[in-house]
């Protein structure tokens, strides 16, 4: 309806992206046995028209994120929207993800188990960054992100787990315990990566406790999410219809939840 929306105000050019592309190389070795087993493998990866997901505070909007071959002279870090732009045949990928993964497992018994895995991962926006794949400049909202780490890419991230499921009668009723956790270190949760976005390294830890029949005719589970209630953000963004720049909200986890869960089966 023209007389409640002005469709010439419109900017469709929002809702157009170009086709991501990933060139990823990986290399690794892994030894095992019955009650041991050990994986390392070294990654890169690189985005070329990477699709950047950027919350303004009322809709998501995707941008495509390359870089140039030729240094810019800090034009992408400006807030100017009509310089930095690059010619289309000199378009490099705009991001690049590096780094190694570790996994081992180990089952001295049936019954118990743990696990632990590690990653190192160096996932940044390359320098003299432009927008889509024919060299635009790059949006100026996006100015901070030139050789810095994406949002929501810790560098190091840790987990765990540990099983126990112990026979309790003869009968096939056995016991369960299970535990994993997650750690990360420090990273931005803002795709445009505000200073005021950061989210500080946590450490999160969840659980289940019940007991089973092998047979899987019925389980009783007590379990808990977020233990010791750890308070992290997952998205922050700036406020709309305020200050830019001044005023954040977020979306938060999960707080500690915990409950029953039966199953069962006829």
């Amino acid at each position: 309806n023209p007389v409640f929306l002005n469709v010439n105000s419109l900017n469709v050019g929002n809702l157009q992206f170009g086709e991501e592309t990933v060139d990823a190389f990986e290399i690794g070795a892994k030894y095992s046995t019955r009650k041991f087993s050990l994986g390392i493998a070294a990654f890169r990866q690189e985005f070329s028209n990477f699709q950047l997901n950027t919350f303004n505070g009322s809709v998501f909007l995707v941008q495509n994120v390359n870089s140039c071959g030729t240094a810019l002279g800090g034009a992408d870090s400006d807030a100017s929207a009509t310089t930095g732009a690059c010619q289309p045949d000199d378009v490099k990928p705009g991001v690049i993800s590096q780094g190694i993964e570790l996994e081992a497992s180990l089952n001295p018994t049936r019954d118990f188990g743990v696990t632990f895995g590690l990653t190192y991962a160096d996932t940044s926006y390359e320098n003299d960054l432009i927008g889509n794949d024919t060299g635009a400049p790059l949006d100026p909202a996006l100015r901070l992100l030139p050789g810095d780490n994406l949002s929501n890419a810790p560098e190091l991230t840790t987990t765990a787990s540990l099983s126990w499921t112990p026979q309790l009668t003869d009968s096939g009723i056995e016991g369960l315990v299970f535990l994993n956790a997650r750690m990360v270190d420090d990273y931005n949760t803002g795709s445009d990566l505000l200073y005021g976005k950061e989210q500080d390294g946590y450490f999160i830890v969840n659980g289940r406790i019940g007991v089973t029949n092998i047979a899987d005719r019925f389980s009783i589970e007590g379990w808990v999410n977020n233990l010791f209630d750890k308070d992290y953000t997952q998205v922050a963004f700036n406020t709309p219809f305020v200050a830019p720049q001044q005023t954040y909200s977020a979306f938060l986890a999960e707080p500690r939840t915990y409950g029953v869960t039966i199953r069962g089966k006829f």
